[in-house]
């Protein structure tokens, strides 16, 4: 409903109808289109690896030091490490298949 009571919409002015939707946003535009950013193509194996190989390093070094970490009532450390090799392992192959995927068997990035 307009100002005077109306259900018509206001009159065009010379500038242009504001009733025009796509009219009113090319007057209000400032910028131009930008184009859409490229997809980012990042292959997760290495990342998986990496942080299976982060966990393999500690559980290494919880079972050079079982004792001590027994000791002071840390022996669950080796368990959490022991756990996120196996967990790492299985991301890593799930990684893996992903990639082989998404890059059709390509080894280039």
């Amino acid at each position: 409903m307009s100002t005077d009571g109306s259900s018509q919409p206001p009159a065009a002015s010379a500038s242009g109808s504001s009733a025009n939707p796509r009219a009113a946003y090319h007057r209000v535009k400032k910028t131009p289109e930008l184009p859409a950013a490229e997809a980012v193509r990042l292959r997760m194996t290495p990342i998986a690896v990496a942080g299976t190989l982060v966990w393999t390093v500690a559980l290494i070094l919880t079972q050079l030091f079982r004792e001590q970490l027994a000791d002071s009532g840390r022996e669950w450390w080796g368990a959490c490490a022991l756990t996120g090799v196996v967990i790492g392992l299985l991301g890593t192959a799930a990684m893996v298949v992903a990639d082989r995927r998404h890059f059709g068997g390509d080894r280039k990035g």
